[in-house]
C-alpha cells in the first residue's frame, strides 16, 4: 500500500509560513475523493511548542492543532484549487480525546499520519467557498488523538472589503496595522507552565465572582507582533493560533487559581474553538475563563475573548495533569 512520505516539508507558501522550521507537513496522499493522508512530523526540539516547565515527557498536543490549520491551508490551495493570495478564514477547531500515551516523546522526531476526511463543501453562487473536514491523527496504528476544522476562503478584493467594513465599525482607520502596542506586564511563565517569558501572551490574571455563580479568571491579551512563531509573517489581525494559546494559558492559570488543577504542569487534552470575528492589533482584547465541571481527573474550562464589547472568539478545553513520565507503549 502506498504511504505518505516524510522526507521533506510540503512547498511553505503552500501553509503560508517563512520560516521552513515552521512547516510541520511533509506530504499529502489522496486515499479516494474525499479522503486524505497528510504526513507531519513533530520535532523534539522547538521554540514554541516544546517550551514547557513540567510537561518534557511529553509533546504538546498543541501542536496537532496547528498541523491541522497548516492542513487546511494547504488543501485550500491544492484540493480546493484557489490560487495563491487567496485569503483563508479559519472558523473552527478541535482537538478531542488526546492521548498522553501516544505522544510520549521518543528518541526521534515522531511521524504522524493525519487522515483527513471532507466532511462538508461549503457552495454559494460563485461555488466553493469553504470546506469542513476532519481528523485521526495516526502514530504508528495508535490514535493519538482526533480533530476538526473548518475554513472559508476569501479573494483579496472580498478580505480588502470586508476588513475595511470590519475596521470602520469599530471607528478605526481603514489601512490595518501590523503592529501590536507594546505588550505590558506578563504573568509569571511558570504559571502558565512556560520557561521562556517571551511565549507568555497573557497579562497576570484577576479572579472574579460572577452573579450567575463559578469562578471567572480575566486577563489582558498580550500581543507582540516581533514573535517569531505566532507571527511568523506580518499579518493584520490576531492569529487564530495566539488565540488558542491565550485560552490555554488562562485556564491553566485558573484552573490552578481555583483548584481544579495542582499545578500548572498540565497537557492540553481536549479543545473547542470557534472564531467570530476579527481581532484588531490596535484595540485592547480581554480574556475570560471560566471553571467548567470536570471529571475528576481533568479540569474543563469555558473561554471567550472579546474586544470592543464584542465576542470574538469562544470555546472550552480540557487540561489534564502531566504524568511524571510518559512511556510509549
Amino acid at each position: 500500500m502506498d504511504t505518505v512520505e516524510f522526507s521533506q516539508t510540503v512547498p511553505r507558501e503552500l501553509v503560508h509560513r517563512l520560516s521552513l522550521a515552521e512547516v510541520f507537513l511533509t506530504g499529502v496522499l489522496a486515499r479516494d475523493e474525499d479522503t486524505l493522508d497528510i504526513g507531519v512530523q513533530i520535532p523534539r526540539s522547538h521554540a514554541f511548542y516544546r517550551d514547557t516547565a513540567g510537561c518534557r515527557h511529553v509533546y504538546d498536543p498543541m501542536v496537532l492543532v496547528e498541523a491541522v490549520r497548516q492542513s487546511l491551508l494547504m488543501l485550500g490551495h491544492d484540493l480546493f484549487e484557489n490560487p495563491f493570495g487567496t485569503k483563508f478564514i479559519l472558523r473552527d477547531i478541535a482537538l478531542r480525546d488526546a492521548d498522553i500515551t501516544a505522544l510520549a516523546v521518543r528518541d526521534v522526531p515522531t511521524e504522524v499520519v493525519l487522515r483527513c476526511r471532507i466532511v462538508r463543501r461549503f457552495r454559494g453562487r460563485e461555488g466553493l467557498k469553504g470546506a469542513r473536514l476532519s481528523y485521526t491523527a495516526l502514530i504508528g496504528d495508535r490514535v493519538a488523538a482526533t480533530l476538526e476544522g473548518s475554513m472559508s476562503w476569501l479573494t483579496p478584493a472580498q478580505w480588502q472589503a470586508t476588513r475595511e467594513d470590519v475596521r470602520a465599525t469599530l471607528g478605526l482607520p481603514v489601512q490595518a496595522t501590523f503592529t501590536a502596542c507594546e505588550p505590558g506586564p506578563r504573568i509569571g511563565a511558570a504559571l502558565v507552565d512556560r520557561k521562556d517569558a517571551t511565549n507568555v501572551v497573557i497579562s497576570p490574571i484577576q479572579l472574579q465572582r460572577p452573579p450567575d455563580g463559578g469562578e471567572m479568571g480575566t486577563a489582558r491579551l498580550l500581543v507582540d507582533t516581533s514573535h517569531p512563531v505566532l507571527f511568523d509573517h506580518p499579518l493584520d489581525h490576531v492569529p487564530g493560533m495566539l488565540t488558542l494559546e491565550a485560552f490555554r494559558q488562562l485556564g491553566i492559570a485558573t484552573a490552578v487559581e481555583t483548584g481544579a488543577l495542582p499545578s500548572a504542569s498540565a497537557v492540553l487534552t481536549g479543545l473547542k474553538a470557534r472564531f467570530t470575528g476579527f481581532g484588531e492589533l490596535d484595540l485592547p482584547i480581554t480574556c475570560e475563563s471560566v471553571r467548567g465541571e470536570g471529571d475528576g481527573t481533568s479540569a474543563v474550562l469555558r473561554c471567550a475573548m472579546k474586544q470592543a464589547g464584542h465576542t470574538i472568539a469562544d470555546g472550552e478545553l480540557r487540561l489534564t495533569p502531566a504524568p511524571t513520565e510518559a512511556r510509549p507503549i
